[in-house]
């Protein structure tokens, strides 16, 4: 038993949630593997100690290639009790040479990787050119570096004396990356710790009765996000190697998953599924992320799927504890579907000028960029000062996001900075026309961007899946300027009609792919 006078970082919750944990599990993944409170405890230590004798000292970077699973999940903390920095890479599209790229840009010294992407794993690290010590999550046969072999051979560090400090760097979260190169979010031991934390009250306090299934890949900040809470209540974390809407089913049936969190589209293809045919009365929270649950959504899942709902709007960023959270009586009683909620215990939002400081907030009502604040704000970004010192200012970071926030202190996204079209030297959010477009009976999805124009700067273009009939140009510009009472220069130059979207890694549409 290890016995810890506090509880100071993110390590110092894992030793202490797999102690209390027990014989119970405590990670599960779809190929039906489990792993216990102590037995995750002592493969997570062992694997530390078999990082000394890879050559990586505390601060080293460990990547990870990998899919969401138990063993990887043993692996990914390894890293962080044993005082390394742990990073997800990105797997699904990414080439060798994007794989080398991200190895020597973060300057990774191991590279842990799933059995069926030796080959992968292996090409990219000789791409780099550099000495990267390479670890299979397989028993063994036929790669001799494999996790199991290679943890067996070594002690459990002594975790006790070893302790990572509270301030120093534990991960590394990459961004999507659909914009250019990914920026690489830094996490401390003690922000992660927060993360975890606040995953308490986000989720409507995670307790060691809950099941949390995880379906994000480990590349996305939400698969660390979600797993971090899972740790804090002490609950038991399925990982999923991928999203398929009956599958998920299954699993919620059979290992009575009561905590699921998912983004809009993996909701609506899981009630597609013939949601009916399985038994999901354990489901006793159903977690919305990436966007604001519309009303529709919310009605439907209230009807096929579970009665509580609850809304999320955070980033890797600011993680866990800055978290602003829309529940079901916000949805249902105040009537607040379509808006982000109020910020969760700890967290502090405000809207600024776009274009000013920190201190130059906007009134009530008024759009602007948000920021926010909270314990679990990130230390910056990975290499890059200069962006770092642009983004967080003085424990804020600014997201991005537009936003405003209503007489009732809820936060409502209106878009994004960089979606702002400056059309004939007037500003228009891409969200205002879409969700104008959307009002049409037969625009099932658009997107509206701004492409390069010789006369205007920017034209506003839209992008849209029509259902029969296909509405003319004509009549859509009509019915944007006389139903929706669009303002002339809002409404789209150019309608194109297109069969599907380009859509991003999170999901969510690409509009840099449309421009």
């Amino acid at each position: 038993m290890i016995r810890l006078p506090s509880c100071d970082t993110i390590s110092d919750l894992y030793v202490r949630s797999c102690q209390t944990k027990g014989q119970e599990i405590i990670f599960a993944d779809d190929d039906g593997n489990t792993i216990s409170g102590d037995r995750a405890l002592d493969l997570s230590l062992r694997f530390a100690g078999a990082l000394d004798s890879l050559g990586t000292q505390p601060g080293d970077v460990v990547a990870f290639l990998c899919l969401g699973s138990a063993t990887h999940a043993v692996a990914w903390f390894g890293t962080v009790v044993g005082g390394r920095v742990a990073c997800n890479l990105h797997i699904r599209g990414e080439t060798v040479e994007r794989i080398a790229e991200a190895l020597d840009w973060i300057g990774a010294k191991v590279l842990v990787h799933d059995p069926d992407l030796t080959s992968i794993a292996t090409d990219a690290i000789a791409a780099t050119g550099r000495s990267i010590e390479r670890v299979t999550l397989s028993d063994g046969f036929p790669d001799t570096n494999s996790f199991y072999p290679l943890i067996s051979q070594h002690q459990a560090i002594d975790y006790a004396t070893n302790r990572p400090d509270p301030d120093v760097l534990a991960a590394i979260a990459l961004s999507s990356g659909s914009t250019g190169k990914p920026k690489g979010v830094m996490h401390s031991q003690r922000s992660l710790l927060e993360s975890s934390k606040a995953g308490q009250n986000v989720l409507e306090c995670v307790s060691p009765n809950d099941c949390l299934l995880v379906v994000m890949n480990p590349s996305f900040v939400a698969w660390q996000l979600f797993v971090l809470a899972g740790l804090g209540g002490k609950a038991k974390t399925v990982l999923l190697r991928r999203f398929d809407a009956e599958t998920v089913l299954h699993l919620i049936e059979k290992e009575l998953v009561t905590v699921l969190p998912l983004i809009p589209t993996m909701w609506r293809m899981l009630m597609d599924a013939s949601p009916e045919d399985y038994d999901l009365t354990s489901l006793r929270l159903a977690s919305v992320g990436g966007e604001s649950p519309s009303a529709a959504l919310v009605e439907r899942l209230r009807s096929v799927i579970c009665d509580r709902i609850v809304g999320t709007y955070m980033a890797g960023e600011s993680g866990t504890a800055s978290t602003v959270v829309v529940r079901t009586e916000d949805l249902i009683v105040h009537n607040k579907a379509g808006s982000t909620g109020l910020p969760t215990l700890g967290a502090d939002i405000k809207v600024i000028d776009p274009d000013g400081d920190l201190d130059d907030e906007l009134a009530v009502g008024e759009t602007g960029e948000i920021a926010v604040s909270s314990p679990s704000v990130a230390m910056g970004y990975w290499r890059e000062p200069e962006l770092t010192a642009k983004k967080f200012v003085k424990g804020w970071w600014r997201s991005g996001d537009l936003g405003h926030i209503d007489t009732d202190g809820y936060l409502w996204v209106d878009g994004r900075v960089d979606n702002v079209i400056n059309t004939g030297g007037i500003k228009v959010h891409a969200e205002e026309v879409e969700a104008a477009l959307g009002c049409h009976p037969q625009v099932q999805h658009c997107a509206v961007v701004g492409r390069a124009d010789s006369k205007y700067g920017q034209r506003i273009e839209a992008f849209i899946i029509a259902s029969e009939p296909i509405p003319t140009a004509e009549t859509l510009d009509r019915f944007l300027r006389e139903d929706q009472k669009l303002s002339g220069h809002k409404v789209p130059k150019t309608f194109n009609f297109v069969s599907e979207l380009p859509i991003g890694s999170t999901g969510k549409v690409n509009r840099r792919a449309l421009r």
